[in-house]
């Protein structure tokens, strides 16, 4: 069976400046949540979503279906992983596997990228990927 090219549009999922997308989507001052969390790409293998904070704000415990990568952009947040906390700031990123319990909370206004993967296939421990 012969594979079918993908045209330009389906290639690219999307394309963003991110400094500019914080700039568009700044959290609600007046909002007892302190973020906002806006999908930039969405489909069937995977989520693009930018959190933007102030201090305060909080996304308590929970988990993610698939493996995730949480990216800080700006400013500083506490991100704990299965109750155990780290200070992230900008240009720091942290990779979970699927199902892992975590936590955000944010120590100075700013921003990161969530980035959720969908599983197809049992993660590879090794990293391995063929």
């Amino acid at each position: 069976m012969k594979e079918r090219l993908l045209t330009a549009d389906e290639q690219i999922w999307g394309e963003f400046t991110l400094g500019d997308e914080i700039e568009r989507y700044p959290p609600d001052p007046q909002s007892e949540a302190r973020h906002r969390a806006e999908i930039l790409v969405k489909n069937n293998a995977l989520r693009l979503v930018l959190v933007t904070m102030l201090p305060g704000g909080e996304l308590h415990e929970h988990s993610a279906p698939g493996p995730i990568t949480v990216q800080v952009l700006k400013g500083a947040v506490r991100f704990s992983v299965e109750g155990e906390p780290r200070e992230m700031r900008v240009g720091q990123l942290i990779s979970l596997a699927p199902g892992v319990r975590h936590a955000v909370e944010c120590i100075e206004e700013g921003a990161f990228l969530l980035t959720i993967g969908t599983m197809t296939r049992p993660p590879d421990p090794g990293g391995d990927e063929a």
